[in-house]
């Protein structure tokens, strides 16, 4: 707070060193104080030259006014009413003005992505609201990292101490760009700081440029403990080149008795016991065998994602392998996805995800959903070369009656005609009433299709028959065309203009290609 002389003089000054309230009758002194100067004030006021006259305010004049509007300021802050507030409710407040980007334990997103600079600022304020700030340890247990080439351990080292025991989330990324004098002095106080923390996340591989991951790519470096103490680690997410040490990944994860989810670009059986895990993602191939490993072991996992490789072999018990706690899948495989299908069932896999197929198994899908007996809430195919005509078969399965969610992107062939036209309403029965949200990525259609699809269902003039509840009405709608940049509009001009109708009329979140900016 910026004291002039005039503030300096005042009898009320040693208040903004303390966090003492001022008493009933030292505010009454303040307001009569401030009452006396803001008569004085409008006395100056009516000083000042006027604005045609030209003239300009004297100097003096100029100072007096900034003193008493400062000392207008400084005694209306002492009795402010958050000053009368106790400690712990302006730290509470304060928590509710950061502003969470991710919530760490989400099933989906990045993570948490929390830079805290609310925190920061809050300590910007005045000297009272800075101490609370930095005796509140909730408002310092995230820490969300970027590293390039600025050191920032001595930073990241006061900001965890603040902390204190509170359990903390820590993430940190780099990319090829960063240096490991500046990576690894981050990882060694994240070590330091293990004993209380609940999530990790480490991505020091830049996927987008995987070619440049060799000798000359940053490793991080992570020095010996004597002993590795994780009691409150249940989130660890660690993304690091292949020949990146992993010694201390595995001892934090060995030391961790609660460890329930599990994200990696690489993964053994022998690192941990994964009996507690609830979630596990791994984004290197396993081998099937392991796969059914890790099924059989961890019984209570709830949510997959494997890249399956060969061999094909058969699960270890000789019989269709039955879990119901997983409730969602997202599965990729060059070779043996319909091998695997055919050996488990998952009745109460609600969210399903298939990526990166080249053969599409048909069958033993539809085999593996009437094994199940699920009931399927979200389906998605990601770069799965599968014809328009299998999309429909999979959603005239019983399974998908309640289907809420439907993606189809970057498939091959990316005709789309008979899609958008099955999934159009007409009249009763009604395919797929649950639908809310749909995106197509890269198709191929006859314009007018989709727009005829969401028109659909959005409608609110489509006959029901009586005592038959109206299907749900779609949401939101994510699309993109194949036939290139540009020439979109001038190919789909009637979908492009009814949709804009939509877009301005309906509650419908339409989520626009690139193009059409």
């Amino acid at each position: 707070m910026v004291r002039s002389d005039i503030v300096s003089e005042s009898p009320f000054l040693h208040l903004t060193d303390s966090s003492r309230v001022p008493s009933l009758q030292e505010s009454q002194i303040i307001q009569q104080l401030i009452q006396e100067k803001k008569t004085h004030l409008a006395l100056l006021n009516s000083r000042v030259p006027k604005r045609r006259s030209g003239k300009k305010i004297p100097r003096e004049l100029r100072v007096e006014l900034e003193d008493a509007r400062r000392f207008v300021r400084f005694h209306r802050a002492l009795i402010a009413p958050w000053r009368r507030l106790p400690v712990e409710i302006i730290a509470e407040i304060f928590l509710f003005t950061l502003e969470r980007k991710c919530d760490p334990d989400e099933q989906d997103g990045d993570y948490w992505n929390d830079d805290r600079t609310g925190t920061l600022l809050l300590c910007k304020i005045c000297r009272a609201w800075r101490h609370i700030a930095i005796t509140t340890p909730s408002l310092w247990n995230i820490l969300s990292l970027q590293l390039k080439t600025r050191p920032l351990s001595d930073w990241v080292s006061t900001w965890l101490d603040r902390s204190r025991s509170f359990p903390v989330h820590l993430q940190v990324t780099w990319d090829d760009k960063a240096l490991p004098d500046v990576i690894n002095p981050v990882i060694s106080v994240f070590q330091s700081h293990l004993h209380h923390t609940a999530a990790l996340s480490i991505d020091g591989l830049d996927i987008e440029n995987t070619s440049l991951v060799g000798d000359s790519y940053p490793l991080a470096t992570f020095s010996a403990a004597e002993s590795t103490y994780a009691p409150l680690l249940s989130i660890v997410g660690i993304e690091l080149p292949p020949n990146n040490s992993w010694d201390w990944i595995r001892d934090a994860c060995r030391a961790s008795p609660c460890l329930s989810n599990f994200n990696s670009s690489k993964f053994s059986l022998d690192w941990f016991p994964v009996t507690n895990l609830t979630r596990m993602r791994l984004f290197e191939p396993v081998t099937m065998s392991a796969v059914f490993q890790i099924l059989e072991q961890a019984s209570g996992l709830q949510d997959i994602h494997f890249d399956i490789n060969g061999p094909s072999v058969t699960c270890s018990t000789g019989k269709v392998l039955v879990m119901e706690s997983i409730s969602r899948i997202e599965l990729t495989s060059s070779e043996c996805l319909g091998q695997f299908l055919d050996q488990v069932s998952f009745p109460g896999v609600a969210h399903i995800s298939i990526l990166q197929i080249d053969n599409w198994p048909g069958a033993e899908f539809q085999s593996f959903l009437s094994r199940s007996s699920c009931t399927v809430k979200s389906l998605s195919f990601d770069d799965v070369q599968i014809s328009e005509i299998e999309v429909v078969a999979c959603l005239e399965h019983k399974a998908c009656a309640g289907l809420e969610s439907l993606v189809v992107s970057e498939c091959d062939p990316p005709n789309a005609n008979a899609l958008l036209r099955h999934l159009t309403y007409h009249a009763h029965p009604f395919r797929l009433p649950h639908l809310t949200s749909l995106e197509f990525g890269n198709i191929y259609s006859a314009d007018t299709l989709l727009a005829s699809l969401v028109e659909s269902r959005v409608s609110t003039a489509l006959t029901v028959p009586s005592g038959v509840s109206p299907p749900t009405r779609l949401g939101k709608v994510t699309f993109s065309f194949i036939d290139g940049p540009f020439m979109s509009k001038y190919m789909h001009t009637q979908d492009w203009r009814r949709l804009e109708v939509l877009d301005e009329e309906s509650k419908l979140e339409i989520l626009w290609p690139e193009e059409y900016d």
